[in-house]
């Protein structure tokens, strides 16, 4: 966890594009999420506010009260409804073009979902990269990307 912030934060310093930003904030914050409640059996607690309060988000993904990634669209971290064990990162308003690309880039997650469609489990029916580009192309410029992590 900690090379990959290291890692994060040195390249945040070069140019980036926005989706290569938004896969480095989205490895950032999950990896601060985790560091933060590796004592904890559960999310029950996460909210934006917590990411937000706890400075678990770069200062680049804030917006007064709203978490939003580099294209305006609002980001929410919540606990897994079905699994309190694991938590969600929604992504919303990303252009098709960085779709596929952010849905590919972020690691770690237990399962991905594109704009409600199918959820692949990392484990069992993984994400690749022509369902992505397919899932990615069923929007019109504004896809929902949800992940779920866990321990």
């Amino acid at each position: 966890i900690g090379v990959a912030l290291i890692v994060g934060l040195l390249l945040r310093y070069f140019s980036v594009s926005k989706t290569q930003q938004a896969i480095l904030q989205a490895t950032e914050t999950t990896a601060n999420i985790q560091s933060l409640y590796h004592t904890q059996n559960n999310f029950t607690s996460l909210t934006n506010a917590v990411v937000i309060d706890g400075k678990l988000a770069s200062k680049d993904m804030i917006s007064g009260a709203n978490l939003v990634n580099p294209w305006s669209g609002e980001i929410t971290f919540a606990v897994n409804a079905s699994n309190p064990a694991q938590y969600t990162m929604m992504q919303s308003g990303v252009p098709n073009d960085a779709c596929a690309k952010l849905a590919m880039g972020i690691a770690g997650h237990v399962s991905v979902k594109v704009n409600n469609g199918t959820e692949y489990n990392s484990a069992t029916n993984p994400l690749d990269a022509g369902a992505a580009t397919t899932a990615c192309n069923s929007a019109t410029d504004s896809n929902t990307l949800t992940f779920v992590f866990g321990r």
